[in-house]
């Protein structure tokens, strides 16, 4: 009983990590002047609607029954997609 407890702290063990980050996330865009703030708010929302197509695109090869993306592959292309979208935007006001 006592390792299915401990168990169980760990699998939630994350969940602590990811509090922790979105803390210090508001934070930092918190102190952003007005710009930087901008940039990152228009990639993180450009990033956020590409990643809702990709899932979509997904599920779609996942139905044909010829790719079956997991989350991992999600977080990785949400990644990506927010860097380019960051970089683009960045370019964009200078």
């Amino acid at each position: 009983k006592r390792g299915l407890h401990l168990r169980l702290y760990l699998r939630l063990l994350p969940i602590v990590a990811m509090f922790f980050f979105i803390i210090a996330l508001a934070r930092v865009v918190g102190r952003m002047d007005e710009l930087q703030r901008r940039i990152c708010e228009q990639s993180a929302f450009v990033a956020f609607l590409l990643t809702i197509a990709l899932t979509l695109v997904f599920a779609g090869l996942e139905r044909a029954t010829f790719y079956f993306a997991t989350w991992d592959d999600v977080g990785t292309a949400l990644i990506f997609l927010w860097a380019c979208a960051y970089v683009f935007f960045s370019w964009r006001y200078k």
